[in-house]
């Protein structure tokens, strides 16, 4: 019996980390219409993040880095007899060049985790929803962020922020003028209280990001006072000079 071929989808975040790229099918005709997730096989002798990219770029004209690997897979094509279909496996992105336009799609929309069931998705597509409505479920209210140089420190704080019921994105750090090729740190952004997420950052040798919050224009300076008859300065006699 041969093995389920793998396919490889993206929920690509948008630079805030908050929504997530779906893209509309046009074929075929039993799937024209309804939202997936972009992606597609894996090749042979092809990892699963090197066809992602590959995908990515043919679907919509973009370069993506892979960020997560989501749990669980679904099965995509099952049918009786001997055809064994196969499984679709789900992993979170993020663009790093170019602007995600459809190629082989119709149509592509930004999604907020409250307008995922806003769209009709195929099925393989909905055992991640769930998880897709965490990973875009961080608050809108005041977050913190840390910093780690590596990737497995910021999995191992991100594990135990979400252990104690704390939410964590995982994202990659890139600041402009940047080799790709140099290493990156990554930061783990989270609505826990600033001292828990100061633990973690000390215990991984990593710092936290807390922006310097910007003046209140809307308080005015005190007023100088200005004397009534200032005093005059007499210049001293500079003689010959």
């Amino acid at each position: 019996m041969n093995s389920p071929k793998t396919v490889v989808a993206a929920a690509i975040l948008s630079a805030d980390g908050k929504q997530v790229l779906a893209a509309r099918r046009t074929s075929p005709p039993e799937a024209a219409g309804r939202w997936e997730l972009p992606g597609g096989k894996v090749e042979d002798g092809e990892t699963p993040e090197a066809a992602l990219v590959r995908e990515i770029g043919e679907e919509l004209g973009c370069l993506i880095e892979v960020l997560d690997w989501m749990e669980g897979e679904s099965a995509i094509g099952v049918s009786t007899g001997s055809t064994t279909g196969a499984r679709l496996i789900a992993a979170t992105a993020r663009v790093v060049a170019g602007e995600p336009r459809p190629r082989e799609h119709d149509q592509i929309l930004w999604l907020a985790a409250e307008d995922l069931d806003s769209v009709d998705w195929l099925e393989p597509d909905r055992p991640f929803l769930d998880a897709l409505r965490h990973v875009l479920g961080v608050p809108d209210g005041p977050t913190l962020r840390g910093i780690f140089f590596e990737e497995e420190d910021a999995r191992a704080a991100a594990a135990t922020l979400e252990h104690e019921g704390w939410t964590a994105r995982i994202s990659r750090e890139r600041y402009q003028g940047e080799d790709d090729d140099e290493d990156h740190p990554w930061s783990v952004e989270t609505d826990a209280p600033e001292l828990v997420l100061e633990l973690l950052v000390d215990e991984h040798d990593g710092w936290l990001d807390i922006p310097e919050d910007p003046p209140d224009d809307s308080i005015a300076p005190e007023p100088v006072d200005l004397p009534d008859n200032p005093k005059r300065i007499k210049r001293p006699d500079l003689g010959d000079f």
